[in-house]
Order: C-alpha cells, then structure tokens, then sequence
C-alpha cells in the first residue's frame, strides 16, 4: 500500500518522514539558491534535508555549532568556502563548517542540483581536521549487511563530529525489515525501488527523500538489476553497518 508523501515543513521530534520528490515541495528562493526544504527535525535530531537548485550564482550561510553536508546530485559548478574555489561535478561532496557564508556557482548548461543535510556538531566527538571537498570515486567500498556496499564520505575522520555521510548500494534484493541506533536522512541518487516504512510503502526514484529517527522499521527493495543508489547522512556519526533485524 501507499500513503501520500508529506510535503516539506518540520517534523515532530522522533516522527518519521516519508518519501517524497524534492520537486513536490514548493521552493523558496533566497540570495540566488531556490531551496526545496523537503525534511527537518529541529526539536530533534537536528536533521534537515534539502535540495538546492542553482541556475546561476547564489550564497548560503551556516549557522554557527551546525555543519551543512553537501552531495551533487547534477549539473557542475563551483563551492566557494572561505575564498577558496571547489570544483562540483556529480558525486562530489562539500563540508561546510558553521557560523560562515559560502557561494554556489554553476557553470554548466544544466542548473546545479545539490543535496544537503545540515547537523548539530558533538563537542564531546574528537574529530580530525578534514578536507573541504571528497570525490565519490577515491572512495573505498564496505561490504554492509545483506550483500550491500557503501562509500563514507564525511565522519569525524574527515572533520565532521556530528554526522556520517556516506552513498549506499543495495543490489536486486529486500533487506530485511530493521531499525538503526541513529537518525538518518536519506536521497534516492540513482535507480528505482521501494521502501517501506513502519509497514507504509512508497516507490521511489532519483529525487525522492526520506527520513529515517532512530528505531523505525523500515525496508529497501530493488526488483531491478541496476543498483538502487542512496546518500545517507545521519547523527550521531558511526558505521552505517549498525542494525537490528525485527524480522
């Protein structure tokens, strides 16, 4: 069965967020960044999800305590964080510390389309001091529970106390309905699937995004041979092998 997606806007603390299209929520356009503010916990986790589209130049600032994650999910451009230029083609993700402004750029014929999940740091997390921009592709690969495999991107070996980020791969396969110990934000990056969350079902593709507190039953299916490829980012940081089985 489905339900219908709830569409942008806070959560209740702990309340799950179901799939929805970043293009479904309506955008606000702010100093040149159209912004599709698909999830948010603030009470809570401290999670938000958005999407931003960039046609041609525009400035985001984060606030201070918080670091703003970004993955590219089309079109090219260019981060500027603290004068310094960053590169942004497909794949790339970008750390962006908190109490500054950064400016987004796209110089390619298509807009910049950019995923971003925003987080409180953990003080009480030692954390290295990382690099601005990773590349998907010098990323290692993990095997993870039920013939899956990620890449990390940002955790506190690369400078993010409060937060993992990763891209996960789940084969032509149904994982197993479980719970995990963090609360996750999540975007479909390729491939088509479903997911069920505490026993609603919603098909999903490029563009859909979900909310995941920690402890809700959920699952992943892939009827199809490509892989269903996800962006993950939750708190507090760790592996994102960790899980219960509840079936």
């Amino acid at each position: 069965m489905s339900a219908p997606a709830r569409v942008g806007g806070d959560l209740p603390a702990g309340r799950a967020g179901m799939p929805v299209h970043y293009r479904d929520v309506p955008a606000v356009t702010a100093d040149g960044v159209a912004v599709h503010r698909v999830h948010a916990d603030p009470d809570g986790s401290g999670l938000e999800m958005a999407v931003l589209v960039v046609a041609d130049h525009g400035t985001r600032r984060v606030d201070a305590g918080r670091d703003e994650l970004l993955y590219v999910l089309g079109g090219r451009g260019e981060a500027v964080v603290d004068g310094v230029a960053h590169d942004l083609v497909r794949d790339t993700a970008v750390r962006v510390a908190g109490d500054a402004a950064y400016e987004l750029r796209s110089t390619g014929a298509e807009p910049l389309e950019v995923a971003v999940v925003s987080g409180r740091v953990d003080p009480g997390t030692p954390a290295t001091v990382g690099p601005v921009s990773l590349d998907l592709a010098d990323r290692a690969k993990h095997p993870a529970v039920s013939s899956r495999e990620y890449q990390l991107l940002f955790d506190p070996d690369c400078g993010c106390s409060g937060m993992t980020q990763f891209v996960g791969y789940v084969p032509a396969l149904r994982t197993p309905r479980h719970t995990h110990p963090y609360d996750e934000m999540l975007c479909i990056v390729s491939g088509t699937g479903t997911v069920e969350i505490e026993g609603v079902e919603q098909e999903v593709s490029a563009g859909w995004c979900y909310y995941l507190p920690r402890g809700t039953v959920h699952l992943v299916q892939n009827r199809a041979e490509e892989h269903l490829v996800e962006l993950g980012v939750f708190t507090p940081a760790g592996s994102p092998t960790q899980n219960t089985p509840v079936e």
